[in-house]
C-alpha cells in the first residue's frame, strides 16, 4: 500500500506550514519525517491521515494510487499514534485496543469470537498479553505506548501514521521502544510514515528519512545517504555535531588557514570562499606536526566520560573554537591535558560555499 502526496501546501493564515510538498512512500516502507518544530512534518502527516486538508490548488493524496485527497479520515483506513497515548482511562487494555472494532457500524463489525482473536494476537505482538486486565494508570508509559501501537494496528489500517510516539518518555525507555518499532515493522510489512525531532531515532528506526525545513523537503534518502552525504549545510548541520572552519577554496582543495584539506567532494578550481563542515570524530588529534596536513590547535578540555572521549580545542592563530571526538584508546595513548599544544587534521571534509545559512 503505497502512500503519495503531490503538490502540497497548506497555510494557517500567513504561516506557510507546508509549500508544493510531493512525497511518495513505497508499500511496506517506513519512512521517517524528521525537522525541527515548524518545519511542517506534523501538519504533512496530519494531512496525509485526513485531519487536516491542503489548500485549493492542485494537491493530491494518493493511497495506492486512489485519489483520498478529500476524503475525511474516517474513511482512508489510516491508524493513527500520537505522542500522548489517549487511550480510555476507564477501559482495559483489552478494551481500548478493541475499541476500534467494536464501533465499527453493524455490518463491517467482526464477531465477538473475531474481536477476541484480533486483540489476543495484537497483544502477544505487543508482549503484553498478561497485562490486558489492567487499566492504562496502572502501565508504565512505554507498555501504554505499546498499546496505542496496537490499538491504531487493530482496525487492520493500510496506513500507519505515528507523530512523535516515543515524545513523552525517557532516553532509556524510548531506545528500547523504537528497537520494538522495528522489529515490529519487519514483521507486518504495513507503510508507516513516522514523526520525529530525534535525529538519532530516526537513522536508526526508518528505511529512509525525509528532512523537512519551513514547509519543504530538503533532503529525502537512506539513512547511510543523507548521513554521509548531506544535500545542503543545513542537513549536514541537523543530523548530528559538526564543525564549522572559514576557508577558501584553492586548486580544487579547501585552506583553512595556511593548511590545505583534500574535500569528501569534487568543487571547483575556483579561487572563493568556502565553509568546511568535519564531524567531531573525523579529526584525528597529534603531537608532531605533519605538513601541509595538520595545524596547530590548543586543548582547552577533555572529558572522557562515556564510550568516547570529547575535546573542546582552539585553533592557534586564533580561529574559532571546535570539538573532536576519540576513541577511548585513542585518548588513552594520548591523554591530553588542559592548555596542551597539539596539531589536528581533518578528515572528510565537506564544503559549503561561503554564502551557506543554516
Amino acid at each position: 500500500m503505497s502512500v503519495e502526496v503531490k503538490h502540497l501546501t497548506k497555510k494557517f493564515g500567513r504561516f506557510v506550514a507546508l509549500d508544493d510538498v510531493s512525497l511518495k512512500v513505497e508499500s511496506g516502507e517506513l519512512v521517517a519525517l524528521l525537522g525541527p518544530s515548524g518545519s511542517g512534518k506534523t501538519t504533512l502527516l496530519r494531512t496525509i491521515a485526513g485531519l487536516e486538508f491542503p489548500d485549493p490548488g492542485n494537491a493530491q493524496v494518493l493511497f495506492y494510487g486512489q485519489d483520498v485527497t478529500m476524503i475525511p479520515a474516517s474513511q482512508r483506513q489510516a491508524g493513527f499514534a500520537f505522542q500522548h497515548y489517549a487511550l480510555f482511562r476507564h477501559l482495559t487494555v483489552f478494551e481500548n485496543i478493541a475499541f476500534g472494532l467494536r464501533v465499527r457500524p453493524a455490518g463491517t463489525r467482526p464477531s465477538e469470537a473475531g474481536i477476541r482473536q484480533r486483540v489476543e494476537k495484537l497483544l502477544q505482538l505487543i508482549q503484553l498479553e498478561p497485562l490486558a486486565g489492567r487499566y492504562p494508570a496502572q502501565l508504565s508509559g512505554g507498555q501504554r505506548q505499546r498499546v496505542a501501537l496496537a490499538r491504531a494496528l487493530a482496525v487492520e489500517p493500510k496506513v500507519l501514521l505515528l507523530d512523535e510516539p516515543f515524545g513523552a518518555l525517557d532516553a532509556k525507555v524510548r531506545k528500547d521502544l523504537r528497537r520494538w518499532l522495528r522489529n515490529l515493522h519487519d514483521e507486518i510489512h504495513i507503510t508507516t510514515l513516522f514523526v520525529t525531532h530525534d535525529q538519532e531515532e530516526a537513522l536508526e528506526v526508518s528505511d529512509r528519512v525525509a528532512i523537512l525545513r519551513a514547509g519543504k523537503i530538503e533532503q529525502i534518502g537512506t539513512p547511510e545517504q543523507i548521513y554521509d552525504h548531506p544535500a545542503s549545510p543545513f542537513v549536514y548541520d541537523f543530523l548530528g555535531n559538526v564543525n564549522l572552519f572559514h576557508g577558501r577554496v584553492h586548486e580544487g582543495s579547501v585552506m583553512i588557514g595556511d593548511t590545505t584539506f583534500i574535500t569528501a567532494q569534487s568543487i571547483a578550481a575556483t579561487e572563493s570562499k568556502a565553509v568546511a563542515f568535519v564531524r567531531p570524530h573525523d579529526i584525528r588529534i597529534t603531537r608532531e606536526p605533519a605538513p601541509p596536513r595538520t595545524f596547530p590547535a590548543r586543548v582547552i578540555r577533555s572529558n572522557a566520560a562515556g564510550p568516547f572521549a570529547q575535546l573542546e580545542l582552539e585553533r592557534a592563530d586564533g580561529g574559532d573554537r571546535f570539538m573532536a571526538q576519540l576513541s577511548k584508546d585513542e585518548f588513552q595513548r594520548l591523554l591530553p591535558k588542559n592548555g596542551e599544544a597539539v596539531f589536528v587534521e581533518l578528515m572528510n571534509v565537506r564544503v559549503f560555499g561561503d554564502d551557506f545559512s543554516i
